[in-house]
């Protein structure tokens, strides 16, 4: 039975990793857990573990100052290094006191086992553990390759890293001595695993020396190549734009649809993250009519287009009264449209349908009885949203919304009564301050707009434009009784554009204008 120590100030990594190889508990097992470097000292000089995992930042003692003592005190020990951050002088401290791996947190189940049986494995081979490791080139040049890719993604992804001084392994040491550099961004419409037909077409037409492709971290429908200018390239726009001609021939094949998004150019491997924000900037820039377009380059951000759709509130009413065909249809019909606005783009397209998903929340706000950041989008949808490149995705996505919605209040929707006038009268009293015309409600009720007069008329003893006044003008006293607001903004709020046709219905009803009626309930007060 192999034992390990494990030292980490963190509790819950401490807990965490001893849960993690409880698999192993036939093959090793945890003989004690330190909180910094001095503790795991003592604990590893009353113990004699097997194995050493040890963080790099730590209280008291950090791995900088722990990891070469244990190299000379425990010769025979095992190393294995932990650390939330990929620093080069981390590594390099790692490599030079013989640890046998450098994990970044957080670690999987199977990286921390896999890394585990591998040191137990150099226990009982020694002499052949040590050739490999420490002896044997390649497979040096293997880990630091691999750390290079994952320093480069996180770069893309705008972690909390410092970029290396170097580039550590060879097959990427050019990087070290190239300048300009453009990122592309790909985004496939559907979900293929193209990492080896990248990286073969890549060698295959030599691009070893100038292009890095690597995998999105999480995403598996976005992938991005790092392309270096060569210092020959008189017309880098050019050099790129055949780069992509070749490489989209090659995708083609395959029958993915594919969109790229390339950056401006940049001196040094740290801007990789603003180089990425330009490639999605760039994909959001396409128009919604030229779906022929590939690739999609950074330049100057257009004004964005205004859009306006007059089945907003009808596709509003739909959801909320869980009509979910009618959604479909509205849905299928919106993105239509779109296509038929010039000059309109994809993230055109995201913001209407981020103002839409708003006035969707605040439904659901209303049955779940509480109140979302006033303009403002759930973070974690906009997250969503913003991985989201091609429109026919985007519609996939807001429609499973619309539905979601639909059916998340479905058994308590107010539009569940089966009287038509009661459910009329209940959208009246939530919507009073909207723009409705008894046509517009006929047709939210598939209904004549006469036949309406007459059921309403017969059902409230009232006509359809006083029993809407009646509500807008109670409301409107309210807010001049409880409000400091001026009378405009109150009438705006109130459901009248026109203020003087304010004043005229208010005279009507109340029998008195609104400044005297307000300056009449402050002296009550």
């Amino acid at each position: 039975m192999y034992t390990y120590l494990i030292i980490d100030d963190e509790h819950l990594i401490r807990k965490g990793t001893i849960k993690k190889l409880e698999p192993l508990k036939d093959t090793v097992c945890c003989c004690g857990e330190a909180g910094n470097g001095e503790e795991g000292i003592r604990l590893a000089r009353e113990l004699h573990p097997d194995i050493i995992i040890a963080d790099m930042q730590m209280p008291v003692m950090d791995g900088m100052e722990l990891l070469p003592y244990l190299a000379s005190h425990f010769p025979d020990t095992v190393l294995i290094v932990i650390s939330g951050f990929q620093s080069f002088d981390y590594v390099k401290q790692a490599i030079s006191s013989r640890a046998i791996e450098y994990i970044l947190k957080p670690f999987s189940r199977e990286s921390i086992q896999k890394v585990v049986l591998s040191a137990i494995e150099s226990l009982e081979n020694k002499s052949q553990m040590k050739e490999e490791i420490f002896m044997i080139q390649e497979e040096k040049e293997h880990a630091c390759h691999r750390l290079d890719l994952s320093l480069l993604k996180n770069l893309i992804m705008g972690y909390d890293l410092q970029p290396p001084q170097r580039i550590l392994s060879q097959k990427l040491d050019f990087i070290n001595h190239s300048g300009n550099f453009v990122l592309l961004t790909f985004y496939f419409y559907q979900k293929p695993s193209m990492e080896i037909q990248f990286e073969k077409w890549i060698s295959q037409n030599n691009y070893n020396d100038i292009a890095v492709f690597l995998p999105h971290p999480h995403i598996e429908q976005f992938c991005f190549i790092i392309l270096f200018i060569p210092e020959s390239q008189q017309s880098r726009d050019e050099f790129v734009q055949n780069f992509l001609n070749r490489l989209i021939l090659m995708t083609d094949q395959y029958r993915y649809p594919l969109y790229a998004g390339i950056s401006s150019c940049h001196e040094r491997v740290d801007r990789l993250h603003t180089a990425f924000l330009e490639t999605t900037t760039a994909l959001d820039s396409q128009k919604i009519a030229q779906a022929d377009v590939h690739y999609y380059f950074c330049q100057d951000t257009l004004p964005p287009v205004s859009i306006s759709w007059d089945k907003e509130e009808e596709l509003l009413f739909r959801i909320e009264s869980c009509e979910t065909e009618r959604v479909c249809s509205l849905t299928d019909a919106l993105f239509d449209d779109y296509a038929k606005i010039p000059g309109c783009t994809l993230g055109d397209v995201k913001r209407h349908c981020e103002l839409i998903s708003f006035s969707c929340r605040k439904i659901l706000d209303y049955y779940l009885n509480q109140k979302s950041p006033d303009g403002k989008s759930s973070p974690n949808m906009q997250a969503i949203v913003n991985t989201l490149y091609s429109l026919e995705d985007v519609k996939k996505y807001y429609l499973q919304f619309f539905l979601n919605i639909s059916n998340m209040i479905r058994a308590d929707s107010i539009y569940l009564n089966h009287d038509t006038i009661d459910q009329i009268c209940t959208y009246l009293s939530k919507n009073y301050q909207k723009d409705l015309s008894q046509e517009f409600i006929a047709s939210l009720f598939y209904l004549n707009r006469s036949y309406l007069s007459q059921l309403f008329k017969k059902k409230t003893g009232e006509k359809f434009v006083d029993y809407l006044n009646n509500i807008r003008i109670e409301k409107a006293k309210e807010l001049l009784a409880g409000t400091d607001k001026d009378i405009c903004t109150i009438a705006r709020s109130t459901g009248y554009e026109n203020t003087k046709y304010f004043f005229r219905v208010f005279k009507k009803k109340t029998g008195t204008s609104p400044e005297v009626y307000r300056q009449g309930r402050q002296v009550q007060k």
